[in-house]
């Protein structure tokens, strides 16, 4: 069967985005899938100087994959062929602020042969479009596998002033759902519970400024290290360094952790993972299996997860190995490459 997947985000960008439609699609035969990468447009039906290309890159294909539903989900529409979608979390809650991005979202989905969700929890944001979030289909993400042979020749610990000391890494978007300031908040009493805490937190974005500024006035800024848009090697590096992973994810009406494939990431190196009950985290965290979830309301909750695992060393192994045990048994791209195809046939 041969795929058209049309986009706005593919490798060698960077994001949650990117990194899952390249290993979904990346584990297809290469002679099966044409991809398409559009820019976003930026005025109001700009998208339609798009359809043309898109109408000549789906001619020889037998169904087109769009990873945005609006725009690029209205272009496929258009065309007259089979057609999927895949939704993210985010995607769909900004269509449904609007009535009229609402609706054209509905037409949009529910005249798609396949809905692809990235996790169950954002499967189930197609109800407000009137849709059974049982009928999509559920591929969460998989980490890329290449990851734990990358930066072996880096010695984290040593270029970031680790060594001896009990490292807590966080990954991520520097915007304020990801929580990183609440890790620093804690960061203190984690330090007088369980000795010689550093904070690694690593990523880019707008807040930036005020995560340096909020360690600074907490006094915790000689132990917070910020690591800014690491390379894969890098971040491999990072995780190896990393006794406990922790991304303390608030809830938030505008945007929604679809799914948390940094979680993955740290069991794919054996790093026991605390999160919050938020979105699609708890799919991500086995808790009491692979990691902890903490309650995404109290910090208290969030500080008592982490100060267990750095201090119970046992607890943390344990749960270590069986979230690099789960990610290698149960998240492979090849297996969600082939329910796609199954899906579309």
């Amino acid at each position: 069967m041969k795929f058209l997947l049309a986009t706005y985000e593919y490798p060698p960008d960077l994001g949650g985005i990117a990194s899952y439609l390249g290993g979904l699609f990346g584990a297809l035969p290469k002679d099966d899938v044409k991809v398409l990468k559009l820019r976003m447009p930026r005025a109001r039906l700009a998208w339609l100087w798009q359809l043309p290309r898109l109408w000549l890159a789906s001619r020889r294909v037998d169904a087109v994959v769009v990873s945005h539903v609006l725009p690029l989900g209205t272009s496929a529409m258009a065309l007259g062929k089979p057609y999927a979608v895949i939704v993210h979390g985010l995607d769909l809650r900004n269509a449904a602020a609007r009535p009229r991005k609402k609706a054209l979202a509905s037409r949009v989905l529910k005249r798609a042969k396949l809905l692809v969700a990235n996790s169950r929890a954002t499967a189930g944001e197609l109800a407000v479009f009137g849709i059974e979030p049982a009928s999509a289909l559920v591929l969460t993400p998989c980490p890329d596998p290449e990851l734990e042979r990358l930066g072996l020749e880096f010695d984290a610990r040593a270029k970031y002033g680790l060594e001896g000391k009990k490292v807590l890494l966080s990954v991520g978007r520097f915007v304020a759902r990801k929580g990183f300031d609440r890790l620093i908040r804690l960061l203190s009493e984690l330090r007088k519970a369980c000795g010689d805490v550093v904070l690694v937190i690593a990523g880019a974005g707008a807040e930036e400024g005020r995560l340096r500024s909020e360690a600074a006035l907490s006094g915790m800024e000689p132990h917070v290290r910020f690591v800014i848009a690491p390379d894969r090697a890098t971040l491999a590096s990072l995780y190896r360094a990393a006794d406990v992973f922790a991304l303390a994810v608030r809830r938030s009406e505008q945007d929604v952790e679809g799914f948390g494939l940094v979680f993955l990431e740290a069991a794919l190196f054996g790093v026991p993972s605390v999160g919050t009950r938020v979105g699609g985290v708890p799919e991500a965290i086995e808790d009491e299996r692979t990691g902890l979830l903490a309650d995404p309301e109290s910090e208290g909750d969030l500080y008592a997860k982490i100060r267990r695992l750095l201090l119970d060393r046992d607890d943390a192994a344990r749960l270590g190995r069986a979230a690099r045990e789960r990610v290698l048994s149960d998240f492979q791209w090849a297996e969600r490459a082939a329910r796609l195809t199954e899906r579309l046939t």
